[in-house]
């Protein structure tokens, strides 16, 4: 029975490429598709886009149709952030943690506004809290490469140490 369900797992993540290959696809390499909420979808794509302003009006729509998607909420934080706009940035990034203690990127985003505010200690706790929910992210395999499969940890940890040396929050 284990052996089935290895082999199941494993055609499952196997989709033949252009011109008859095998491919694996995984973490960012993977395809996706724009969600069903065209909201989210739309303020998804601002955000990339770096366009604050428009993922804030997008995504504040869906947080108040769906209040508990902590991803929006996160979005809605980081583009707050960019915005100046910390008192709203923090709020969405503790709304996300309230409704998932374990969501990475929050945890990430929100030791990156302490850094920006100048607030080093709340950034290291943070570090550390990230640390506690990355114990449950054991490898992941991503464009091709095999990382501890925690970037925002490593990401968080490399601003705390920036702003150690020099004072100042790093670039994102």
């Amino acid at each position: 029975m284990r052996r089935w369900i290895k082999g199941a797992l494993a055609a499952a993540c196997v989709a033949t490429a252009p011109g008859g290959a095998w491919a694996v696809f995984s973490g960012d390499m993977s395809p996706r598709a724009r969600s069903g909420d065209s909201d989210y979808a739309d303020g998804v794509e601002a955000w990339e886009r770096k366009d604050w302003a428009a993922a804030v009006a997008a995504l504040e729509k869906v947080v108040a149709r769906r209040p508990w998607h902590d991803n929006a909420h996160s979005l809605l934080g980081y583009s707050w952030r960019k915005l100046g706009e910390y008192e709203k940035s923090l709020a969405h990034y503790h709304t996300a943690l309230e409704l998932n203690p374990r969501h990475r990127q929050a945890l990430e985003y929100l030791g990156r506004a302490y850094l920006e505010l100048h607030w080093p200690d709340k950034a290291e706790e943070t570090l550390a809290q990230l640390g506690g929910v990355c114990r449950f992210v054991a490898l992941t395999f991503s464009d091709g490469d095999f990382s501890d499969g925690c970037v925002e940890y490593r990401s968080l940890s490399e601003a705390v140490a920036y702003y150690q040396r020099t004072g100042q929050p790093p670039a994102e």
